[in-house]
């Protein structure tokens, strides 16, 4: 009696999950026909040497290691729509943003300029996209650097017609879709600032000192993650946003994706097809992926792992050993990604201009910038002039990395004297920030190279279960240091580093999570 009444139960058991398994599967097949999702893929490799960014002194490539490239997702829903684009640039010039917002708004009039959403992932080995010529940047006319040189104005020219063929290409491809989300870890960035006793600071300061007290901030080795998928519930691209630059290769002489090549070919192998990378950089204006403690025992994993690669700071073992962890984040929690389909997520988009206040930089800031301006202008004419006497000196390949460098410095003082003088007529500067609500997630979006503190207070106040906060989103971005930095006066916290202060940052976190707030408030 006992085994009758159990096969019984076990049938009814079956009956009942074939029921759910039916029901789950026609929930695939039948989501919301009005929720769209499109993805496309450029390369913005020019096929000629160019200024490579991210570094004072000009760098002229010298081949290409791995392409560079733009990836474009388009989601539309009840008529409201967004383009976010990820591109392997330093940053985004305003000439770059408005020239592809104007060319996709020929194309595709339904889509606002506003909500052409375009980040940077802070690649430091790519093209310079410019409207400034080579004189103005370097100090060097550029004719005496070769004639088949793309510069940095013609660069952004040809970038700007790339990223709007993918934005194009990218709302041609929409598809009924769905979205999952998940939270993944991975030792990627550091905070970059080591503090001494004395409590000043230093970016890659010494760690193996006696004076050496502290690192200066907070780490994130969170990586927040969407994967969306087709009506077969098949994998279409993946959105991935961790809080750091990708810099280990900023030395390079060769246009590079850095570790994004490295994690798109490590995922292109895993699933056996092109996939899709929407590469953010979160909150990480203090952090890159260089290792500021224990640089010998990572070293040693490279070796281990990657025997035949370089390893070391700013090596290919260094790319591929952040790679493979922002790999395993993802490849880890994708088992379970497909169980937790969303087919009709809630979705919103706010743009929003706010005004922050300009960080007011003393006489003394300026008499200070002017006084390093002077003595680097000296070396920079004694560069100049022997130059000119010894042609010699040219026979380097990059000789004119030095003297570049030297005029680029020279430039902080004009710079700061000029910011002493603006402050006074225009107090306060607008930026552009976005909101992007999808489902229980939201997109953040800021111009800076924003300080990770920032981003903490973003996701920890957010109502969101997740938040991608996404930095040097458009355009006018410079560092933004909360207070500790600016004590600390590190680079990246000087006056001359930053148009806004920690009161701007207190500003955009409150604008940033009040437009979250009205979002959710939306919803409920």
């Amino acid at each position: 009696m006992k085994y009758i009444i159990t096969l019984g139960l076990l049938i009814l058991c079956a009956e009942v999950l074939t029921q759910v398994q039916v029901a789950k599967a026609q929930q695939s097949t039948t989501g919301d026909e009005d929720f769209k999702i499109g993805w496309s893929t450029i390369s913005i490799t020019p096929d000629q040497p160019v200024y490579l960014a991210g570094q004072f002194p000009a760098r002229i490539s010298e081949g290409v290691w791995d392409p560079v490239k733009a990836t474009a997702m388009a989601i539309e829903s009840d008529n409201e729509n967004v383009i976010m684009v990820s591109v392997d640039l330093v940053s985004i010039a305003k000439e770059l943003l408005e020239a592809v917002q104007h060319q996709v708004k020929k194309q595709l009039p339904n889509v606002r300029e506003e909500n052409i959403l375009i980040n940077a992932t802070h690649t430091h080995s790519a093209p310079y996209a410019s409207p400034t010529g080579i004189k103005e940047m370097y100090g060097i006319n550029p004719d005496i650097l070769g004639d088949d040189i793309l510069s940095p104005p013609e660069y952004l020219d040809f970038a700007a017609d790339q990223i709007a063929k993918v934005v194009e290409q990218a709302w041609d491809n929409r598809q009924q879709s769905g979205i999952s989300y998940g939270l993944g870890d991975a030792v990627v960035g550091h905070n970059r600032l080591a503090v001494y006793d004395d409590s000043s600071a230093q970016m890659y300061g010494d760690v193996d000192t006696p004076d050496f007290s502290h690192i200066e901030g907070y780490e994130d080795h969170s990586v927040n993650l969407v994967y969306t998928w087709d009506s077969s519930e098949e994998l279409t691209g993946i959105v991935v946003n961790v809080a750091s630059p990708s810099q280990v290769s900023e030395h390079s002489y060769h246009i590079s994706a850095d570790f994004w090549h490295d994690v798109r070919e490590m995922i292109n192998e895993e699933f056996g097809r092109n996939i899709p990378i929407l590469a953010q950089a979160s909150s990480a204006g203090d952090q890159s992926p260089h290792v500021m403690v224990q640089k010998r025992a990572e070293e040693r994993m490279q070796e281990i792992m990657f025997d035949e690669e370089d390893t070391g700071r700013g090596s290919m073992g260094r790319r591929k050993q952040v790679a493979t962890r922002i790999v395993d984040a993802i490849v880890t929690i994708y088992p379970y990604m497909r169980d937790y389909i969303n087919w009709n997520p809630s979705f919103g988009v706010q743009s929003e201009t706010i005004k922050m206040p300009r960080r007011m930089i003393s006489q003394k800031d300026v008499d200070y910038a002017q006084e390093l301006a002077k003595e680097h202008a000296k070396r920079y004419e004694k560069a100049k002039k022997e130059l000119e006497t010894n042609q010699k000196l040219k026979e380097d390949p990059r000789w004119y990395t030095e003297i570049t460098g030297m005029y680029r410095r020279t430039q902080r003082g004009v710079t700061t004297n000029e910011r002493f003088k603006l402050q006074k007529r225009e107090p306060e500067v607008d930026f552009d920030i976005h909101v992007v609500q999808l489902g229980d997630i939201a997109f953040a979006t800021n111009p800076f190279e924003l300080y990770l503190d920032y981003g903490i207070r973003m996701k920890a106040r957010s109502p969101a279960i997740q938040t991608f906060v996404v930095q040097l989103t458009g355009s006018k971005g410079q560092y933004l240091p909360p207070q500790r930095s600016v004590a600390g006066n590190a680079y990246g916290a000087i006056p001359a580093s930053t148009i806004v202060g920690p009161k701007g940052g207190k500003i955009l976190v409150k604008s940033t999570l009040d437009m979250i707030e009205s979002i959710w408030k939306e919803v409920e």
